[in-house]
């Protein structure tokens, strides 16, 4: 499992053009963080970036279905905090 807060994860998704899902995962419960961080580790093998596990697993639970995010490319400056 990936133990990733609530914040990590909005950041995540913002940094992979999903504002929308980015603010909705701000406000989930502590049952859909836990799930979203073990089906991340699902996703670690097709990606190894851990930024990239997270938003794909944040889109399958939340969504109800798995899709690319997207953006397929981080965008860091305008998204991340102090850039």
């Amino acid at each position: 499992m990936i133990d990733a807060s609530r914040e990590v994860m909005s950041l995540d998704l913002r940094t992979y053009g999903e504002d929308a899902l980015a603010q909705r995962v701000l406000s989930i419960d502590e049952e859909t963080r836990r799930r979203i961080g073990e089906k991340a580790w699902d996703h670690m093998p097709k990606s190894g970036l851990l930024a990239y596990a997270v938003t794909c697993a944040a889109i399958e639970i939340l969504e109800g279905g798995a899709r690319e995010p997207r953006w397929k490319r981080r965008k860091i400056k305008g998204t991340w905090p102090g850039h």
